[in-house]
Order: structure tokens, then sequence, then C-alpha cells
């Protein structure tokens, strides 16, 4: 039954995090569109973006087997297979933003980063709360925790690589504008 009522629970917080996503996406677009509109070239990089996104995730899916076969276990079910999707979805993004990929036309990126900010805050709270609690391991793994964990580390990696790309860019166009 417990199993069940945790399934349940899980469902529930899915379905209610994509209501959310639909609303976020809704809020950062500046047309209010739910779509993100890129042009050809973006299109381009997000394709490529998803392929070697699919490569990271086969890489993932390899190094748990790995670890799986040796016997080895760090973290409960949920948290190793949210790293493979980690994996997956830290490539995607980092050449994405490299790339000129990752913001749409129609994104509003002081929106964006409200949202991705407040979206790591909230995940950061979860991870001190379990660790203050002495939830975040259980029985000597990691638990569903380090889901929120792993969402923390996936968004400072974002947040620093849109800061450092944004100031390159700056540069660059300051550079262009000035010969």
């Amino acid at each position: 039954m417990y199993y069940l009522g945790k399934s349940a629970g899980l469902a529930a917080g899915i379905i209610v995090g994509l209501v959310i996503c639909v609303i976020l996406f809704k809020f950062m677009n500046k047309d209010k569109e739910l779509k993100t509109k890129y042009d050809e070239r973006q299109q381009a990089v997000r394709g490529r973006a998803y392929k070697y996104g699919f490569w990271g995730f086969m890489a993932g899916t390899g190094f748990i087997m790995c670890l799986d076969a040796g016997g080895i276990e760090i973290a409960s079910r949920s948290v190793t297979l949210f790293f493979i999707m980690f994996i997956g979805l830290v490539i995607q993004v980092c050449y994405s933003i490299w790339n000129d990929g990752y913001y749409g036309i129609n994104t509003n990126k002081k929106r964006f980063y409200g949202v991705s900010l407040v979206a790591s805050l909230i995940n950061l709270l979860v991870v001190v709360a379990a660790v203050r609690e002495g939830s975040f391991f259980e029985n000597g793994l990691i638990s569903d925790r380090g889901i929120n964990l792993l969402c923390v580390i996936l968004f400072l990696i974002i947040g620093v690589e849109l800061i450092i790309k944004d100031c390159l860019d700056k540069k660059e166009n300051l550079r262009e504008s000035g010969e």
C-alpha cells in the first residue's frame, strides 16, 4: 500500500509540475505564447544539442549499468534514473547555450532568470530541510531528495553558463560596435 501511495503522489506531483511548467512558459515568453519560438539557425543548434544530449543519456545509462553490475549502489532508484536524465540535460543545455540556441526569440530573459532562481531556491530549501531532518540519506543511500540536489546543480550550471555567455556576448558586441 505504501508504494501505491508513493506512486500516486509521484504521478500527482508530475501532473502539477507540468501544469506549473505550462504557466511558467507562458509567463517567460514575451508574447505570452506557450511555445518558445526559434529561428532556423537556433533550430539546427537545438537539433544537434538534443542529439548530443541523447548520447550523454546513453553514456549515463552505461555508467549506471557498470555501477549496477559491480553491485555499487549510491542512491535510490529514482535518483539514479534522474541522474541519467541529468547527464543528457546538462549536455543538451550547455551545447544550446554556447551555440546561441537556448533562448527563444520570444523569451524574456529577465523573467527566465527569475523563474530559474526561484526554482533553484525551492529545490535548495528541500535539500537543506532533508539534510537538517536527517532524511537525505536512507539506508545508507541518497534518498529521493537527491533529485532536488541534482536540480539545484542543473540550475547552477545553467545560471553560471548563461552569465558567462551573456558577458562574452556583450564584450563581443562592444568590440564590434567600436570598430
